[in-house]
């Protein structure tokens, strides 16, 4: 009778250790989680300004592609123009 006392009492204590222990590892995931999330939202934001106002300086389409800066400029506004396209930061449809 003892040894099944003791033998539920450490299996008792083995389960409660081990469900604190998952609960500390969750909690440490979910603040990692909730980091990641602001740090894609900042991300998202910041391409989207980026964006927006390199759409307002080429509104006229005042950068020729034939000097230096204009060869820059393009480039810039490709690799804005395929993040737009992955991200969608046109807002042409509604963000999750």
């Amino acid at each position: 009778m003892e040894y099944v006392i003791v033998s539920l009492s450490l299996i008792i204590i083995a389960l409660v250790y081990s469900v604190w222990n998952l609960v500390r590892k969750y909690e440490s995931l979910e603040d990692e989680m909730e980091f990641s999330e602001k740090y894609i939202n900042l991300a998202y934001d910041s391409m989207k300004k980026a964006y927006d106002r390199m759409k307002k300086i080429d509104r006229l389409g005042s950068f020729e592609a034939d000097d230096e800066s204009g060869y820059i400029f393009n480039e810039i506004k490709t690799a804005m123009e395929e993040l737009n396209e992955v991200y969608e930061l046109d807002a042409t449809k509604e963000k999750e």
